[in-house]
């Protein structure tokens, strides 16, 4: 079972993804991690699970196979995910095994996305500095999952200035972010 939750348990497995390109050396990841697994939320790092370029696709597809939400998180790079996991989608949704939604093995599963910025949330606007929501930006995630038979279960996301490690403040937003994770997850079921 999950701790967490107000009563101390998540209501379902959980896998966190981390696409950051080199997750080792991220401050958000080395906030966030210790307190994904103090909620016993299953962890993997795309940077390490890739070998030559490559990604063990069976094995992954196993992994998948496995929790009931799936948390991909990632800094958004240019409006999208980094290239790692592009990569990453392209190698493992394969057809037969992630679609058509009918007989797909993520069927049923939701997905949520963690992302990081370097720009203020509320510059995310149509009006706002960058043009457009972060739902907006991430809708081919979105459309991914549904394509795939996925419950879609949202963005959470923080702005995030790696340069400012150490700082309380960051320490709050991961904090926030966690919670924000775990409310998410709660209220998907």
């Amino acid at each position: 079972m999950h701790k967490g939750c107000s009563d101390g348990v998540l209501p379902s497995s959980t896998l966190f993804i981390a696409g950051n390109p080199d997750a080792d050396s991220s401050a958000f990841i080395h906030d966030l991690q210790p307190i994904i697994h103090a909620l016993d939320i299953d962890w993997m790092a795309l940077s390490d699970e890739s070998s030559g370029g490559n990604f063990n696709v069976p094995a992954l597809q196993e992994k998948l196979s496995q929790p009931t939400n799936i948390v991909l998180h990632f800094p958004l790079y240019w409006y999208s995910p980094p290239a790692l996991v592009k990569h990453w989608l392209d190698s493992v949704l394969t057809p037969g095994w992630a679609f058509p939604s009918t007989t797909s093995r993520l069927r049923g599963k939701s997905l949520i996305l963690s992302i990081t910025t370097g720009a203020p949330l509320d510059s995310f606007q149509p009006d706002g500095a960058n043009g457009a929501t972060l739902e907006a930006l991430l809708l081919p995630l979105k459309r991914t999952a549904l394509y795939c038979g996925m419950k879609w279960g949202g963005v959470v996301a923080s702005q995030w200035n790696g340069s400012d490690t150490g700082n309380a403040a960051l320490s709050t937003t991961t904090k926030r972010h966690s919670d924000d994770l775990v409310a998410r997850i709660t209220a998907l079921g």
